[in-house]
């Protein structure tokens, strides 16, 4: 049923797009015959990513074969995340196995979130033995972007191109802000020190979500590269313990909170910073009365 409705639809889209190039209907014979040929012929590919004409020796047509390979609409379709979602980064193969993890460091932060005791008696240990008071924490997150970027400029390509990777980067740190801040001013939870919003970690989270990237883009190029990047992460939340400036349960809630927003971006990104598409962008000036501005257009 769902092969026969993509096929109804694409034959629909067929019938507009020959009934634009013909002048007003004056050739609908050639236009009706040129839609039947179509449909008949045209085959789908299984995971319906192009379409194909089998060989056939009919001359009768008013286009030939060759002609009709020639014609826009029977070109392969962008092979771009807008037509499939799972083109890149969503494997099926693994399913939901990328959000086990930020499910499970969620589920823990928050079910500890609940158990006050047991917060206590560990935010006393480390204050006990791991006390720390610098402000090294709020510039260690960075660390993995840093490194990432350093090796994209020494020739180490990551897995995207410049663009892409920056797109990522800004919209998995944005969404990350969102998530944090919301849950944040929703929960308010008192921290260790006495201040508010201390649930989820807002450092963590960061920290991991960059930590993550460097793990997309790189990991596949070197185990090493992952442990680095989520070995700095995970100083950073322990600074934020050894601080005073968190619970344990913020910082489990914070790491799961940035690797989700990663995992979502990186889900959702359509591909599309790269050198073809940039130029495909137009920036222009404007005013309007006393009103100045900028004009983005980008041209499909």
């Amino acid at each position: 049923m769902k092969k026969k409705s993509i096929l109804l639809i694409f034959s629909i889209v067929i019938l507009i797009v020959l009934f634009r190039e013909e002048s007003h209907g004056a050739n609908l014979p050639k236009t009706i015959e040129q839609f039947n040929y179509l449909h008949k012929r045209i085959s789908f590919s299984p995971d319906f990513g192009e379409v194909s004409l089998p060989e056939t020796k009919s001359k009768s047509f008013f286009l030939s074969e060759s002609e009709l390979k020639k014609e826009s609409f029977l070109k392969p379709f962008h092979n771009d995340s807008i037509h499939k979602l799972n083109f890149r980064y969503a494997d099926k193969k693994r399913g939901l196995s990328p959000y086990i993890a930020p499910a499970l460091l969620i589920g823990t932060g928050t079910a500890l979130h609940f158990m006050p005791e047991t917060k206590r008696q560990f935010r006393d240990f480390a204050q006990e033995h791991f006390a720390w008071h610098g402000n090294f924490d709020d510039y260690a997150y960075y660390t993995p972007v840093v490194v990432m970027y350093s090796l994209h400029a020494l020739g180490i390509k990551g897995k995207n191109n410049f663009g892409n990777m920056t797109a990522i980067a800004l919209k998995s740190f944005a969404l990350n802000a969102v998530l944090t801040t919301g849950v944040k001013r929703w929960v308010r939870e008192e921290r260790p020190g006495g201040d508010l919003y201390s649930f989820p970690s807002g450092h963590t989270s960061k920290a991991f979500t960059l930590a993550h990237i460097m793990h997309k883009e790189y990991g596949e190029k070197s185990i090493w590269f992952s442990i680095g990047a989520y070995s700095c992460a995970t100083t950073v939340g322990l600074m934020r313990i050894a601080k005073n400036a968190h619970w344990i349960s913020d910082v489990l809630a914070g790491a799961g909170t940035g690797i989700l927003s990663t995992e979502l971006i990186y889900l959702t990104h359509q591909y599309k910073w790269d050198n073809k598409h940039i130029k495909n962008l137009d920036i222009f000036p404007f005013q309007i009365g006393n009103q100045k501005g900028l004009t983005l257009v980008y041209t499909f």
